[in-house]
């Protein structure tokens, strides 16, 4: 009823990505002339590629990582069960999972992590920043996008997707509609909110580094097709 309201008063509307333009004009009654898709993308002029911080390696040669909010919400948990997949079930040694982030799970994800005993290969930096935050994401080998698929998940446009492409960082996620509407072909897509078939996707672009090469210039290329059509 509010949500009717709101529509039936306003003059424009602005939507963060098409799906919400499209609830606007269908649910709403809009016209589509009056609703205006504004989205929010890194600023190239601050938003790139630093000095990587190679501390956060732990002597490993990949870095698998996620930067974002962590709750509940977030499916950080089923990056923690891919990473056990990998690590424990499929013995890998080569990889270390760094969580860049604050939120009221980080505790029972540590929990987590030391009872699935991949504790050793995970590190939570906390919330970061500036250069601090840059040089992290410029040492992602692999970016990650675990956000269960579900009916909020699937409307949401993710600030993580378009800062693993503007940096280059190939990724893997869920089939959210919203984010297959943006990322298309750049990203690898993991199904049913299925923690193996994660790691199933992170171990495609761990062993194929021209695969990597190739959805890192896709994520750049597309990045840039975004920018521009929002300034």
């Amino acid at each position: 009823t509010l949500e009717r309201a709101t529509f039936r008063v306003a003059d424009i509307s602005i939507a963060t990505n098409e799906t919400f333009k499209k609830i606007a004009v269908e649910r709403g009654k809009m016209s589509p002339d009056d609703v205006y898709v504004v989205q929010s993308v890194p600023d190239l002029t601050r938003f790139k590629r630093v000095e990587p911080n190679d501390g956060l390696r732990n002597g490993n040669r990949f870095v698998v990582g996620y930067v974002g909010i962590i709750g509940e919400q977030d499916g950080v948990d089923l990056l923690i069960e891919a990473i056990h997949e990998l690590v424990i079930n499929q013995s890998r040694r080569d990889l270390q999972c760094v969580i860049v982030g604050r939120g009221t799970e980080i505790e029972n994800l540590k929990d987590l992590a030391k009872n699935r005993g991949v504790d050793h290969c995970i590190t939570f930096t906390g919330y970061l920043t500036d250069n601090d935050l840059l040089s992290a994401l410029s040492t992602f080998d692999i970016g990650v996008i675990p956000d269960p698929k579900n009916a909020f998940n699937d409307k949401l446009t993710m600030n993580k997707l378009y800062e693993y492409m503007a940096l280059g960082i190939p990724f893997v996620q869920f089939e959210l509609t919203q984010s297959k509407i943006l990322a298309g072909d750049v990203a690898l897509y993991a199904h049913d909110n299925e923690p193996l078939n994660l790691a199933a996707q992170i171990a495609i672009l761990l062993n194929d580094e021209d695969l990597r090469n190739r959805h890192a210039d896709l994520g750049i290329k597309r990045f840039d097709q975004i920018s521009n059509r929002n300034s």
